[in-house]
């Protein structure tokens, strides 16, 4: 008798464990992609948005679990690089678990891909701010403001509140730095300024003398450059070595405390115009929701959050939301967007049905203060 018990509770403990597997089994595996800079020389601004994606997936993976979903993170490297861009994509679309992708981060990628996402279905939640990303009619959701906005808010500072009016507009030829240079001349002019340095150099020089001569000769008092972060700290560093000392403005893209690495000493006094939310290295929120994301984002990596990772993990809790509202399939998201509303840590997000957000976001003006990137505010409290 007791081998019979014996062998009938160890059959009944192999079933148990069968059952358990066999349950697991046939949870449902869902993904979300992260598409951005993981390697190459923009990783040092996309590594801490998909460091933010991660964190958010690890943190609701366990309570979806209990509806039968498996949340997995899909790293998808473009090395913000138009050219390679659509490879990528492809590889998260043939995967027919990806349900969402956070990014593209910037738009040249994001209008690389923008087609090959929006046949196929997947929402992009795009940081990507060229302008005209919401004119083609593509599945993408902007959750930042877009360049037109950035560059009001550059023109702005530099004529209401530091009361200059002769500027300097610079970029580097490249669809990112040409198209805010673009605004930002418009924008002054608007508001009476005058733009008296108006160039394209090359981001692949390593001496920029020639305009850095027409800018102190036209007696500029205020300096905008649209360019990568290389190209950005090599120029701001010649303007200041030559005797330049009046304000000069980076742009979101080069937000980083790699920033004042490359530039050193001439860095300091540099403006940057940026959407993203203000993190604590930065001197961001020190209590709520921002903060303890913060909190976990330093246990977790080991490092502090940088520009636009509370964004970042918005938008991977955004789908998140999708999923845990019942949605599992691609047309049912792009659909969940179109439609619903997001507290996040960052802002409130809805979006117009073009896929921009809704409402007057705002922007945030930085400078770099004895060696350190200091938030100084809100473009419209600064620039009235």
């Amino acid at each position: 008798m007791m081998k019979l018990q014996t062998a009938m509770a160890a059959m009944t403990l192999g079933i148990s464990i069968a059952a358990a597997g066999q349950s697991h089994a046939e949870n449902q595996v869902i993904k979300i992609a992260y598409e951005g800079a993981l390697t190459g020389g923009i990783a040092f601004f996309g590594i801490p948005i998909g460091n933010a994606v991660e964190l958010a997936i690890e943190e609701q993976k366990g309570e979806l679990a209990k509806q039968g979903i498996d949340l997995e993170y899909f790293p998808a490297d473009d090395q913000v690089d138009a050219a390679q861009a659509p490879t990528i994509a492809r590889k998260v679309i043939q995967d027919q678990s990806v349900i969402g992708v956070v990014g593209p981060i910037f738009g040249s990628t994001t209008n690389a891909v923008g087609p090959l996402y929006t046949q196929a279905d997947v929402v992009m939640l795009s940081m990507g701010t060229a302008a005209d990303l919401s004119t083609k009619g593509w599945t993408m959701f902007r959750v930042v403001p877009n360049d037109d906005i950035q560059a009001a808010a550059v023109a702005d500072y530099l004529g209401k509140a530091l009361k200059m009016t002769k500027i300097g507009v610079i970029d580097d030829g490249t669809q990112y730095g040409h198209g805010l240079a673009q605004a930002v001349k418009a924008q002054v002019r608007k508001n009476g300024g005058e733009v008296v340095v108006e160039e394209a150099i090359d981001p692949n020089a390593d001496d920029f003398s020639s305009t850095v001569t027409k800018i102190l000769s036209a007696g500029a008092t205020g300096v905008f450059l649209g360019a990568s972060v290389n190209t950005e700290t090599v120029f701001n560093r010649q303007l200041v070595e030559a005797g330049f000392d009046g304000a000069f403005f980076a742009p979101d893209g080069t937000l980083s405390n790699d920033y004042i690495k490359l530039a050193g000493p001439a860095s300091n006094g540099t403006y940057f115009t940026s959407q993203a939310a203000p993190v604590a290295d930065y001197g961001g929120p020190t209590q709520g929701p921002m903060a303890d994301f913060y909190a976990a984002y330093q246990k977790r990596f080991n490092v502090p959050a940088q520009a636009y990772s509370a964004e970042g993990y918005d938008a991977a809790n955004m789908i998140i939301s999708a999923i845990k509202a019942g949605v599992r399939d691609r047309k049912g998201m792009v659909e969940f967007f179109r439609t619903k509303s997001y507290q996040g840590i960052a802002r409130a997000y809805k979006f117009q049905p073009n896929g921009e957000p809704e409402g007057a976001p705002s922007i945030n003006i930085y400078r770099i203060k004895d060696g350190k990137i200091a938030w100084l505010g809100v473009s419209t409290d600064l620039a009235k």
